[in-house]
């Protein structure tokens, strides 16, 4: 009996103690890794990351992609090439040498008289240029005060005109109807008649609205060889 009723106490014992073993609290501390002190302290321990928005107003950072502020060392193959010459220049020097040969004379400013000549061919031809550097002069020719050829352009190639000849005297005139570029307004020309004989050649240099005339007298009449053949 007593030993029922020990075995009954140590029961009674041992299931109380699991009862209060089950009523038992276990406080767990669990910490925030979001409170402040700690988002403080672990950031300092990440790296920092750096970037830059296309927003930032921020003028070293535009000037750093800016194509405007890229300044190349490369140079300009005109700059690199020091013999290449502007052709409008060239022609500005060939028109100031001209100038420089032919400065504007008094004699410039008055009419020219050429000389006066007898043939006689039916027709004449008469070849002129400019014999100066060719510049925009122009010429108008007039027969015995009448305009024959309102308008020539002098150039550098020679402009043939043929002219049928009245009997008697023929006043041939160029009036000079501008200067070109530059002074005077220079010409050179030649007359043949109708067998390709040279009959005169000259040059002037007039100055706007002066003449160059020459005098050509068509005679028909027989020479003294033609009467002997008769």
């Amino acid at each position: 009996m007593k030993k029922l009723l020990i075995v009954l106490i140590l029961f009674s014992i041992s299931l109380s103690a699991q009862i209060d073993k089950k009523k038992q609290v276990f406080n767990l501390q669990l910490s925030n890794p979001f409170e402040s002190n700690t988002s403080t302290n672990s950031s300092s321990s990440l790296p920092s990351l750096q970037y830059k928005s296309v927003l930032d107003k921020d003028d070293n950072y535009l000037k750093k992609y800016s194509v405007l502020n890229n300044t190349s060392t490369s140079k300009s193959i005109l700059e690199d090439n020091k013999d290449f010459k502007n052709p409008g220049d060239e022609l500005k020097d060939n028109l100031n040498k001209k100038l420089h040969d032919k400065p504007i004379d008094e004699s410039f400013k008055s009419n020219q008289f050429l000389g006066q000549f007898s043939t006689k061919a039916k027709y004449i031809k008469i070849v002129c240029r400019d014999h100066e550097y060719p510049d925009g002069d122009r010429v108008r020719i007039l027969v015995n005060d009448v305009v024959f050829i309102p308008e020539i352009l002098l150039e550098a190639a020679s402009k043939e005109y043929y002219l049928d000849l009245s009997k008697g005297f023929n006043k041939i005139e160029f009036l000079a109807l501008n200067q070109g570029s530059s002074g005077p307004n220079t010409a050179a020309f030649r007359v043949y008649d109708d067998k390709g004989n040279l009959i005169t050649s000259n040059e002037w240099n007039l100055t706007t609205g002066v003449l160059a005339k020459i005098v050509v007298v068509q005679d028909d009449s027989p020479t003294l060889e033609e009467d002997k053949k008769e």
